[in-house]
């Protein structure tokens, strides 16, 4: 009798989790039909092109911002991008490297900071505790009431448990986002059960001793079951990858998994970063929001 994909999600994380570090406080419950952002298709009056790369202080915390010069008064794509444990900001906008990918695809992104105090930085609650998903709605809404986005094209992107982050809001929200992409993700959320089903991709490294690639992949089997079914299973490509699959599913959305040879839990630079980062995009430019 096979095993439903629920039971095997559930099974590797049991089994991973143990030696896990990166464990995430559960208090408290996010409503999944809580009230979403304002006004969710339209721009706001008079919103802003004017290019900049600045830290915005914000509900009691801050993010940062990069809105390169020459995107559309139509409505720009925006990236939300969500930093690992004991990370910043700044480091994800390092890391990542996304500033440059912004400016290529003259698409916004904005770097919010997570609650919960971790050494030199900072952490996410992604589990069922809602301080950290309402703060992310606010601050989506904070960068839509001054910069032109385009409401259909607001995608996801997070490293680490930022990555967990990440699968958390768009599960919750994910009438909202258009797609999402995170590398390295700690174990995606449990007990939410999306309105509708997202585009998703997954990057990991066969030698990251932080996050061990089953973890990683228990992202794609937590997709794979939401977009349900997903079939036509195909190579994705890539350079030096150890695994590289993706998959058509019957939503009309695509779940996409890569795996890299060595590598570590830091985010790949040079080439590799490079190649990531273009496949992320690709998923994002593909999957808007109905």
């Amino acid at each position: 009798m096979a095993i439903p994909v629920s039971q095997r999600v559930a099974a590797v994380i049991g089994a991973c989790c143990a030696a896990f570090s990166l464990i995430v406080s559960t208090a408290g419950a996010a409503a999944a039909d809580e009230e979403l952002y304002e006004d969710p298709e339209g721009l706001a009056v008079a919103c802003s092109t004017t290019p900049t790369t600045k830290r915005v202080d914000f509900g009691g915390r801050y993010y940062r911002v990069h809105v390169p010069a020459g995107i559309p008064s139509g409505g720009a794509p925006l990236v939300v991008a969500l930093h690992g444990g004991r990370g910043t900001p700044e480091s994800m906008e390092g890391g990542s490297g996304w500033n440059a990918v912004a400016d290529r695809t003259k698409s916004i992104v904005v770097y919010p900071r997570g609650s919960k105090p971790e050494g030199s930085g900072w952490g996410w609650e992604a589990g069922d505790n809602a301080v950290d998903l309402n703060h992310i709605r606010s601050v989506v809404a904070n960068v839509r009431a001054q910069w032109c986005v385009n409401p259909k094209r607001i995608h996801l992107l997070g490293h680490s448990n930022g990555g967990q982050m990440a699968s958390r809001v768009g599960c919750v929200d994910s009438t909202f986002y258009a797609s999402g992409a995170v590398y390295a993700p700690a174990p995606p959320p449990a007990g939410c059960d999306p309105a509708r089903a997202i585009s998703w991709a997954v990057f990991a490294s066969a030698n990251d001793t932080t996050v061990p690639e089953p973890i990683a992949y228990s992202h794609v089997m937590y997709w794979s079951w939401e977009n349900r079914p997903c079939q036509n299973e195909r190579p994705d490509g890539g350079t030096d990858v150890k695994d590289s699959k993706r998959w058509d599913c019957a939503s009309g959305t695509q779940v996409v998994w890569r795996v890299y040879n060595g590598g570590s839990h830091s985010w790949p630079t040079g080439a590799r970063r490079t190649e990531i980062q273009n496949r992320m995009w690709q998923l994002f430019q593909a999957y808007p929001r109905p």
